[in-house]
Order: C-alpha cells, then structure tokens, then sequence
C-alpha cells in the first residue's frame, strides 16, 4: 500500500508502466465519481494544454463484481496486499501512478523537519520511499523537529513557511494552481472540491547531461556526472512537478452566481492548497497576488466568448476574499472573549 483516504486506499502495481490502483473502502458511488469526473476534467486540462500541473492517465474502472471475481484472481499480489485494509468486493480504479519524489528530497526533508530521536529510524523506513508533498500554500503553520513520536513522507504536509525555507518557487507553484483552478471551474463547470494538488516526479526520465549555458559557465575541469557517481543514475533522472488528483467529491457546478458560491464553498473546505488573500507576510501577498492574477487570466481567455459569464470568475476571487474577512472576524472575536 501506497496511501490511503477517505475515498479508498492505493496500492502499487508495478508492471510494464506504473499503475496505481484505489480500491473504495465503501461502495457508496465516490470511485465511480472519481473515474468520471478524472476523465471529464482531464479532457479539459488536455484542450487548454498550457498548464504546468500534470494529471494521471486514467486507465479504467472495475465494478464490485468484477473486481471480486474477476479482476483480483489476475492480480493475485493486489488481492493479497489488499486483504489486509479492506472488502476485496469493491469497486477498484487504475490509472498512472505518480511516482514518488527522489531520494535526496526525501533526505533532506526528513533531516530538516523530522523530530531528531527518530530522524534515523525515519531514514531507514521503507514506508518514507512513498513520498508525494502536499503544498499548502495557504497555511503558515509548517512546523520544524518538534517531540513526536511518528514521521511519515507519505502525503507529507510542505506548509508554505516551510517552502520559503526551501527556497521553492512559491508564486510558481500558485501561478500553476490558479490555472488550474480556471481551467477547473470554467472550462470543466466543476467546483473542484476537494482535489489534491501534490509534488511527485515526472513519468519521463531524462539524462542529467548539463546544459549548454551551465557548461559554459564552467572555468575549470569539474565533476558534472550525477550525484550518485553512478553511471546509470546519468540517464535516470526525474524533475520534480506539480500533480493534480482525487476527483472523488467533485461536483457540476452551473454558470452562475450559485455555481460560484458552490465553488468558494468548496474551496473554503478543502485543505489549503490554495493561497489565502489578506495575508500579513510579504510572501503570503505575494502568493495570493500570482494566484488571482493567473486564474483570472486563464478564466477571461476561457469565458471571453460568452458575455453572461464574464463576471463570474471575478465573484470566485472576491467570494474567497469575503470568506478569509469573516473568518479572521471569527477569530478576532474568540480572540477577545479569552
């Protein structure tokens, strides 16, 4: 097992491509959600193809049945692994599986954010292999070493403060999410509920042959092989990118002032992957400012042909801005009755 959720629980299938397949925990409807809403949003993301966020081939689906009777007695590895978390009879998903961020990320965040007596133990779990980040960009609550008694890489938690210590691409990562947003709302009419952005590594490898600018700013002989000093990690590199994923609770949403308030509705709830407006830092503007600017661009270009709608994508932005306002009042207000 690779992860799990509310939705299912993913497991590897390493074959001739790797494959991730979620089996449902319950069969109340969310994978066969997930199948269709995966399919229509990505068929979207490929029309408008300028967008930095990668989402995962979606293979197929496997009915209750045909899991149970069918499909598992093929892959007797996934029955047995799934044995142990769940009902075999379940609907089950296949599609790409993001493959995990490389070993000296996984490295270094473990040595800069993970509690100092189980740092090594850490190093040494399997489990960590399994890493996609999660950016939160909209929380500052990101949180170094600290008393814990349990770190996990899994669906690891990257808060933006902590990314700003990382020196990551920050209004990249926002510029990203603000199209894909827009494309999301506008071009698919989904509220994006509860979808998961993630870092992980490309499906593509590549050589880590140096570019033409860095060799010539090179003055003297230098090593310039991979890291690892070994000669076959040369053609095996992977560059990290930003996922999109889970569609299990995405809704349609209609083009109008309703559908805009389902959208703010869904964004306020999900995790905070997204900026928050009225931040107080300087990175947290800055953060914000590139995530409006990019969604309402990418919006205008995919509504300018309809005049009725034009207004709409700049509704989402101030909904957001109006739920940030009252929620800091909230807590404004319970600041004062302490």
């Amino acid at each position: 097992m690779i992860g799990a959720g509310a939705c299912g629980a993913v497991f590897a299938q390493d074959e001739e491509k790797p494959l991730a397949a979620k089996l449902a925990k319950t069969n109340n409807g969310q994978l066969w959600n997930d199948y269709k809403m995966h399919n229509h949003i990505k068929a979207q993301f490929d029309n408008h193809g300028s967008t930095k966020i990668r989402i995962p081939e979606v293979y197929y689906f496997v009915p209750p049945d045909e899991a149970y009777t069918r499909y598992l007695s093929h892959h007797p590895e996934l029955a047995d692994a799934a044995s142990k978390v769940c009902n075999l009879a379940t609907s089950i998903l296949v599609s790409e599986r993001i493959l995990p961020l490389p070993e000296r990320a996984r490295t270094l965040l473990i040595k800069k954010y993970c509690p100092p007596h189980i740092k090594e133990a850490a190093l040494r779990d399997d489990a960590n292999r399994d890493c996609l980040v999660r950016p939160y960009l909209g929380s500052m609550q990101g949180k170094t070493g600290g008393e814990g008694r349990f770190f996990s890489l899994r669906n690891f938690e990257l808060h933006l403060n902590q990314m700003v210590d990382l020196q990551l691409d920050v209004e990249a990562m926002a510029s990203s999410m603000g199209v894909a947003m827009a494309i999301m709302h506008w071009a698919a009419w989904t509220d994006a509920r509860d979808v998961e952005f993630v870092l992980g590594s490309s499906a593509e490898e590549t050589s880590a042959r140096r570019s033409t600018k860095e060799v010539a700013r090179l003055q003297n002989p230098v090593y310039t092989g991979p890291a690892s000093h070994n000669k076959d990690d040369f053609f095996r590199q992977r560059t990290t990118e930003m996922w999109l994923l889970d569609f299990n609770q995405v809704q349609s949403i209609t083009m109008d002032e309703g559908g805009v308030a389902k959208a703010v509705e869904a964004a306020r709830v999900s995790d905070p992957y997204l900026p928050r407006p009225l931040g107080e830092t300087p990175v947290e503007k800055q953060v914000w400012n590139a995530f409006e600017k990019t969604y309402l661009t990418a919006a205008d270009a995919i509504v300018k042909g309809s005049p009725y709608r034009v207004h709409l994508p700049g509704l989402f932005i101030r909904g957001l801005v109006e739920a940030e306002e009252q929620r800091k009042t909230r807590a404004q207000r319970a600041s004062d009755e302490v």
